[in-house]
């Protein structure tokens, strides 16, 4: 049985709690929950003590489960001191995963960041995971699949995102040799035919506002499915530009119920 998530992308106007409250009405079981800022719109959660203690309440009341904490990118100059106190939160709700696309272009350097930011969060029981895409510093699942080799870290895996790899050039059978341990994440979503001539700011918008539902689209999310693993956590990740208008809840509950369709027709 797969775990469905809904990442915070879907709905990332609706800040951490709103995301708690839509992710609860439409009827999912877990939630990934931005906590680190990535873009100035993101509110500020940590530090806050009255905001923290809003998503604790939250939690505690539609006893949803927290998946994966976003954005943690390894940049060239990391300071994971400074991450500390989002790390120590995402522990106490309960997370599983921190997610970390790559900023830095410097191989070792990367990598000896990437391990220094997985020892600090073994002690508080996080995952962290390797997200390539195609307009980062880590551009595929081969280097992606290096830097978590480099690392040598028991709580280093991979998030497959399922745009990135077919805007990366990948396909769904790259993923069969990879150890199953190290794919314990899939962000789900669909999208038109790759376009290889777009710019990257082209791709980064479409990665951030212009997905698609599973289901609406042309990546090969069956094949995708079938090379992962059978238990693989399902993160829906799908900001839609047609559905961008409507409640926060409503775009959730149609999230939620493609991604089931689309399982459930696996399951057939």
């Amino acid at each position: 049985m797969n775990v469905v998530s809904l990442a915070a992308l879907t709905i990332l106007d609706a800040g951490p709690a709103g995301q708690i409250r839509a992710a609860a009405e439409a009827g999912f079981e877990s939630v990934g929950l931005r906590l680190n800022p990535l873009v100035a719109t993101d509110p500020i959660i940590i530090g806050n003590p009255e905001r923290q203690r809003e998503i604790l309440r939250l939690l505690e009341e539609t006893g949803l489960e927290v998946l994966e904490i976003g954005v943690f990118p390894i940049v060239a100059a990391l300071d994971i001191g400074r991450l500390m106190p989002v790390l120590a939160f995402s522990a106490e709700i309960g997370a599983r995963f921190i997610v970390c696309p790559v900023e830095d272009a410097d191989e070792a350097r990367r990598s000896a960041s990437f391990a220094a930011l997985c020892d600090e969060a073994r002690p508080l029981g996080l995952k962290v995971l390797a997200e390539f895409n195609p307009y980062s510093a880590m551009p595929n699942l081969a280097d992606a699949l290096a830097l978590v080799a480099a690392a040598a870290r028991p709580n280093a895996a991979l998030c497959i995102d399922a745009l990135h790899l077919s805007r990366s050039g990948g396909a769904p059978s790259e993923l069969t040799g990879v150890p199953r341990h190290l794919l314990p994440l899939v962000h789900f979503c669909d999208a038109k035919a790759p376009d290889f001539s777009l710019p990257p700011e082209e791709l980064r918008r479409e990665s951030r506002k212009a997905r698609l539902l599973p289901g609406d689209g042309e990546l090969p999310l069956d094949a995708l499915l079938e090379a992962l693993p059978a238990d693989v956590a399902v993160s829906v990740e799908a900001p839609t530009e047609r559905d961008a208008h409507l409640p926060a809840a409503q775009r959730a509950r149609r999230a939620l119920e493609a991604t089931r369709a689309m399982l459930a027709s696996r399951s057939k």
